[in-house]
């Protein structure tokens, strides 16, 4: 047979040796997404509001 190793799409990258758990990981990642939806949702009002005298 032939030896089993890592896969080549494995993209655990720097993560792999991250010492928290997969659901720390995952809030983390979660809470991320969520300010940058923050982010993108403010960045749209501001440049989509209407100005006085316009």
């Amino acid at each position: 047979m032939w030896p089993i190793a890592a896969a080549w799409a494995d993209h655990g990258g720097p993560l792999r040796d991250m010492p928290a758990s997969p659901l720390t990981s995952a809030l983390v990642f979660a809470g991320l997404a969520l300010l940058v939806g923050a982010v993108v949702v403010v960045v749209i009002a501001v440049l989509t509001r209407k100005r006085p005298g316009a």
